[in-house]
């Protein structure tokens, strides 16, 4: 399995000798940390294994959730280093309460660099991510890697927090959700390789909000694919989805981009439908698509039961399920059940969405 890891706003370790900040507004305390850092020796090897060993596929995020908390300086602001360019959108009057934010991002900048591959064991599955990832050098930490760097646009949304984990409290006492982790314990053990370490099932197990935040970008997609111009395949999701931990404050947002190596991905028809009168619609409409399959009631009401061990609950290809190219976990983590409320269900998040 190629791993691939794709960042909006990758991370700077201001490490090693030829590292430099050049940023004239910073404060004077902040200027001589950054330099302090920079002037710091290169990792050694004992360290690098130290780090990866303990490194979190989430710990990518955070840089560009952290910037996604700021309100853009003015109406629309440019980044000179990274080229992102985001717009503040006001909420419109019809908008569903449960979304406190909405930002335009006419321009985004997204590199994918391929540093390795795993067999047998995909990368959220293992413990020992280091040892079993097998390098593209001899080296196992080289100065380059092959990587490409596409365009795009996207529209980022924030969830109310405070309803978000009120919702997840709820949600983890009920049977939808036991019979979902048991699940997902029969499929880790079923897949997990016997040479891997011994790794705990729970904590490779996405929280309530992922499923939520998930299930509604892919409903999202399906919805925005209708008008923007571009394809449903062509659109993808970037999930920031965790609860509080490790002194890492909560997130339940998400955003939904386009991007490509040539200019197909700044054709402006995704941003344009962040403007308050066609955000309503497209939010209003996914949501209440969400309420009907053609699979029902099959797909309304599938929750796996020993020995069942899919990863999905009411989801299938004919309502939420989306392509690969636009799914970050492969269809996993889905159930319409925790974002709208179905018949003989009523814990979703939104509600009724008739």
């Amino acid at each position: 399995m190629p791993l691939t890891i794709g960042a909006l706003a990758p991370p700077r370790r201001l490490r090693g000798a030829h590292a430099h900040a050049a940023a004239p507004s910073i404060r004077s305390d902040k200027l001589a940390q950054a330099v302090a850092t920079a002037l710091l020796p290169p990792e050694s090897a004992e360290e690098l294994d130290a780090w990866a060993k303990h490194w979190d596929p989430v710990d990518l995020l955070v840089p560009e959730w952290q910037y996604l908390l700021k309100d853009p300086l003015g109406l629309r602001h440019e980044d000179e280093v990274s080229g992102l360019t985001l717009s503040r959108r006001d909420r419109g009057p019809e908008l569903r309460p449960e979304i406190t934010r909405v930002l335009a991002v006419e321009r985004l900048r997204k590199v994918n660099a391929l540093v390795g591959f795993t067999r047998i064991d995909d990368m959220d599955r293992v413990g020992d991510l280091p040892q079993r990832l097998a390098p593209l050098t001899r080296t196992p930490y080289p100065a380059w890697t092959v990587a490409t760097e596409d365009r795009g646009e996207g529209i980022y949304l924030q969830l109310d927090e405070a309803a978000v984990a009120a919702w997840e409290t709820r949600i983890e006492t009920t049977d939808i959700w036991s019979a979902q982790r048991d699940a997902h314990r029969r499929n880790f053990y079923r897949r997990f390789s016997e040479t891997a370490q011994d790794v705990d099932p729970d904590t490779r197990l996405r929280p309530p909000r992922y499923w939520l935040i998930h299930t509604f970008a892919h409903v999202l997609i399906r919805e925005l694919a209708m008008t923007c111009g571009y394809s449903a395949a062509s659109l993808s999701e970037r999930l920031y989805a965790w609860p509080e931990s490790g002194g890492r404050e909560a997130a339940a947002r998400l955003l939904i981009c386009t991007t490509a190596s040539d200019s197909d991905g700044t054709l402006g028809g995704l941003v344009q439908l962040s403007e308050p009168d066609r955000l309503e619609r497209v939010v209003s409409g996914a949501l209440y698509r969400a309420t009907r399959c053609s699979s029902d009631p099959i797909c309304a009401m599938r929750t796996p039961q020993d020995p069942e061990d899919f990863l999905h609950g009411a989801a299938c290809h004919c309502c939420v399920m989306a392509s690969e190219t636009s799914c970050e976990r492969a269809n996993r983590f889905l159930d319409r059940r925790f974002l709208v409320d179905l018949p003989g269900s009523g814990v979703g998040f939104f509600g009724r969405a008739d």
